[in-house]
């Protein structure tokens, strides 16, 4: 009896005694392998890092855009780089005055000194404490307003990170836009290309209806020869067939957002483009190219971008102003910029980040005023006399809000942003009441201190989709928060999706349209393995200054993410 119970016992221990050999002899040569490379990965190493970075932001470029026109080299940037699938914009207003400075800041609208194209100078920043009128129109700022703004809350940016870190190398921005370009290059950019005014006759009638080279510290190498490469017909006649209704809201300013047919002059992204390789070849220790590539935007204000029906309906029909032919054009310039780094070896040592600045929203839901007179748009837009702008034609949706007396301005896009005189919680509460009762409004929010309230209950039943109102309660919150700042909008009323107040496409609200937007990491010998979670815009910069190998001086909201990389041999 003893013995049979001895003999598995004794077995047993003679088992463990084996176990603990092979689990010791199993340690050792991981431990052995972790510092001693197997043959597999002789000669295998980490990459050197980036030293530069280039920025591509395609103005209005939602996801479903991508998707929907099938655009090759977008498409083929998300393949081989390292894509965010879950992106979004993550911010509020979803507007590209705002959205250029939060890519090159990583701050929420809330602490980079504007949240919208409404603002209050709660600071006195812009015209002093004393000022008669603190609302302003920022989308009208210039250079120096913006620069005050930006340097008043006293933040770094993206060009001053690369100067730093590599000093006496050059960071150039280039936008067709006056004021993207200000908030995305900033003070710290060397140069910053836009369109001057219509001061040149480069077709010789007699009138100064051509655009060329503005903005700060132009190179000569785009500048010169005057009427050269980089000077463009604006004739307020050349509108093409945006004459016609919608987009005469927001017609075209000649050929400087769209191409145009003159090869020897073409505008918008392919301006843009063309620019941004020129400074590549003739700025031989550049460090930074932001560029912006404003086409697919315009088109999808005119026409309503995924709901524009190419002409159906129209006396006349461009397919240049459409969005087919927009989203075609940006791609082209992605893929020719991206060549362009390939082909002179430069890729590997330079982290390209392609995104966009917002999406866009059709106005399937339309509360605003089609009257047939061009640049109607403006007027629903903006309400208010400001320091730089009066639009006093209130849209009858807007009209019980504006009888109050007490609007200092209000801004309309895919949602409603109202700045008042008195900010009392009465006023506040008024104001609330009467935007509630707006058209297609799914909500009704009022801030308080760094957050917004919501004021009432929420429209469930208003939202057509499980999907949108999963949205809604997942994002609403978050965003709202993100624009919660004294020079920001007292009270917001967000809408339904695909509504919109102003134009035939826009953007600047909560919806997933507007919202969802690429974001990708690629170059620098980055993988091709996706990214999942809520990446964000606030996030660029940090993963910028990451990969790059720069330690950030101020606190930004964003995060940066690990990208992983190939390995080479």
């Amino acid at each position: 009896m003893d013995r049979e119970r001895r003999g598995p016992y004794g077995a047993n221990m003679a088992l463990r005694r084996g176990l603990r050999l092979l689990t010791f002899v199993i340690a050792l040569v991981l431990a052995l392998s972790a510092v001693a490379p197997t043959v597999a990965d002789q000669g295998r190493h980490k990459p050197t890092r980036p030293d530069r970075v280039v920025v591509i932001v395609v103005d209005a470029l939602s996801r479903e855009l991508v998707q929907k026109y099938q655009m090759r080299n977008v498409q083929q940037l998300m393949r081989d780089g390292v894509n965010a699938s879950d992106a979004y914009l993550g911010h509020l207003g979803s507007v590209t005055v705002v959205t250029h400075n939060v890519i090159t800041s990583g701050l929420y609208p809330k602490h980079m000194g504007w949240t919208s194209e409404g603002y209050r100078d709660a600071d006195g920043i812009l015209l002093g404490p004393d000022q008669d009128n603190p609302f302003w129109l920022s989308s009208d700022w210039g250079a120096d307003q913006i620069f005050d703004v930006q340097q008043h809350y006293g933040y770094p940016k993206l060009a001053d990170y690369l100067h730093s870190s590599r000093p006496g190398s050059k960071v150039v921005t280039i936008s067709p836009k006056g004021y993207a370009g200000y908030a995305f290059g900033g003070a710290g950019s060397d140069s910053i290309v836009t369109f001057s005014g219509r001061n040149y006759d480069c077709d010789g009638d007699g009138v100064n209806n051509w655009r060329g080279p503005g903005g700060i510290n132009v190179p000569g190498y785009l500048s010169d020869p005057v009427c050269g490469r980089f000077y463009v017909d604006s004739s307020s006649a050349m509108t093409y067939d945006t004459w016609q209704s919608p987009a005469r809201m927001y017609p075209l300013d000649g050929n400087r957002y769209t191409a145009g047919h003159d090869d020897e002059h073409l505008g918008s992204d392919v301006w843009a483009a063309d620019a941004a390789i020129a400074a590549m070849d003739n700025e031989k220790d550049w460090s930074g190219i932001f560029v912006t590539l404003p086409g697919v935007d315009k088109a999808a204000h005119m026409w309503g971008g995924v709901i524009d029906r190419e002409g159906e309906g129209l006396a006349e029909y461009e397919p240049m102003t459409h969005i087919k032919r927009a989203t075609e054009i940006a791609d082209q310039q992605v893929g020719k910029i991206v060549n362009h780094l390939r082909k002179t070896g430069q890729l590997g040592r330079t982290l390209v980040v392609l995104t966009a600045d917002h999406g866009q929203v059709p106005a399937v839901n339309f509360a605003g005023v089609d009257d047939g007179s061009a640049d109607r748009g403006y007027y629903n837009w903006y309400y208010g006399e400001m320091a730089n702008g009066t639009y006093l034609d209130a849209q009858p949706a807007l009209q019980p809000l504006v009888d109050t007396g007490n609007v200092g301005m209000t801004y309309s896009d895919s949602m409603v942003s109202a700045w008042l005189k008195d900010q009392s919680p009465a006023k506040k509460a008024q104001a609330a009441r009467i935007m509630a009762r707006m058209p297609y409004v799914s909500a009704v929010w009022v801030r308080k201190g760094d957050r917004f309230v919501r004021v009432g209950r929420v429209r469930w039943e208003r939202m057509r989709s499980p999907g949108e109102r999963a949205w809604f309660a997942a994002h609403a919150q978050e965003l709202l928060n993100t624009a919660a700042a004294p020079y920001g909008a007292d009270v917001i009323a967000t809408l339904i999706d695909d509504t919109t107040y102003s134009v035939a496409g826009d953007h600047g609200g909560i919806q997933r349209r507007s919202q969802q937007i690429p974001i990708v990491f690629a170059g620098a010998n980055l993988s091709s393995k996706d990214l999942r979670g809520g990446v964000r815009s606030v996030d660029i910069t940090p993963t910028v200054l990451a990969q790059l190998g720069i330690k950030p001086t101020a606190r930004m909201d964003g995060r940066a993410l690990r990208l992983p990389q190939r390995y080479h041999r």
